[in-house]
C-alpha cells in the first residue's frame, strides 16, 4: 500500500529539511526547478480534479428511461454492464495515476526544500515559504488518507505533528491536527449515530473505516465486529454485522462499552 511508504518518507523530510536550516546559502536560486514544481503542481491539481468527477458519475444514480425509450433487450443490458464495468476501470487506473504523481510531487518538493534550506538567522524568503505551504498541503492530503481508508488516526497525528514542526503557523494543519486528535478515541455522541439495519456503508459513513486490525470475523458464528477504541487504556464500542436475506452484512448489534480498558475496576 502506498500508505506506509509515503508516510514514512514523508515523516523523515521533517529531519532532513530542519537540518538543513544549519547549511549555508545556496548561490543557484534553482528558479527553474522552483517553476517546475509548480507547473507539477498545476496536473497534479488537474488530475485530482479529473479522479473526483469521475468518482461522482460514477456514484450518480442511473436515470430510468423515459416513457417508450425502454432499453431494447438485450443488447441495451450488454451497454449498461459494459460501462458499469469502464468506470470501474477507469477509476482503478485513474487513482493509480494520481497516487503516483502525489509521490513523485511530493518528492520534488522535498527535494527543492533540501537543496534550497531555509537559514536559521535569516528566515524563510518568501519562495521558501510558499515551498512549505505545497508540502504541508500534502501532508493533510495524506493523513487523510490514513483517517479515511485505514482508520489510523495515530499516523495521521504524527504526520501532522511533523509537519508543524517547518510549518508552525499553518492554520490549515492546526486545524486538521486538532480534529484528529479530537476523533482519535470515539465518543458516545459520535457513536450514538448508529442503529440496527444500517450496512457497512452506512456504519463507515456515519463512524469512519475502523482500523483493520480492529475488524474481527467469527467464521463460526457468522458474524463480523468492527471495534472503535474510546480510550487510550484499550477499552472500545462494537458494531456487530450478519447477513440478512439478501446476504448483506448488516448491523444487529451496537455496544459502546464492549470492550473494557486495563484500568477498567
Amino acid at each position: 500500500m502506498h500508505w506506509t511508504r509515503r508516510g514514512v518518507w514523508i515523516a523523515a523530510a521533517a529531519v532532513l529539511i530542519l537540518a538543513g536550516c544549519a547549511s549555508g546559502p545556496k548561490e543557484d536560486p534553482l528558479e527553474s526547478q522552483w517553476v517546475a514544481l509548480q507547473e507539477a503542481k498545476s496536473v497534479l491539481d488537474a488530475k485530482r480534479q479529473e479522479l473526483a468527477d469521475l468518482e461522482a458519475q460514477a456514484a450518480a444514480p442511473v436515470a430510468a428511461p423515459a416513457e417508450g425509450e425502454e432499453a431494447e433487450g438485450e443488447e441495451a443490458e450488454g451497454e449498461e454492464a459494459a460501462a458499469a464495468v469502464d468506470y470501474t476501470t477507469q477509476l482503478a487506473a485513474l487513482r493509480e495515476e494520481v497516487t503516483a504523481l502525489g509521490d513523485e510531487f511530493m518528492s520534488q518538493v522535498v527535494g527543492f526544500l533540501n537543496a534550497d534550506p531555509i537559514l536559521a538567522d535569516v528566515g524563510p524568503t518568501e519562495r521558501q515559504r510558499a515551498a512549505v505551504r505545497l508540502k504541508s498541503s500534502e501532508d493533510i492530503l495524506v493523513a487523510r488518507e490514513w483517517i479515511e481508508e485505514g482508520g489510523d488516526y495515530r499516523q495521521a497525528i504524527q504526520i501532522y505533528e511533523n509537519s508543524l514542526q517547518i510549518d508552525p503557523d499553518n492554520a490549515d494543519l492546526q486545524a486538521a491536527l486538532a480534529d484528529a486528535q479530537e476523533k482519535r478515541f470515539m465518543s458516545e455522541e459520535r457513536f450514538a449515530a448508529v442503529k440496527k439495519g444500517m450496512n457497512e456503508e452506512a456504519v463507515r459513513a456515519a463512524l469512519g473505516t475502523p482500523l483493520r486490525h480492529n475488524i474481527k470475523s467469527y467464521e463460526d458464528r457468522g458474524v463480523t465486529a468492527w471495534f472503535y477504541p474510546t480510550s487510550e487504556d484499550g477499552a472500545a464500542a462494537a458494531v456487530w454485522f450478519r447477513a440478512n436475506d439478501a446476504g448483506e452484512l448488516v448491523c444487529y448489534l451496537v455496544k459502546y462499552e464492549a470492550v473494557a480498558g486495563r484500568d477498567a475496576a
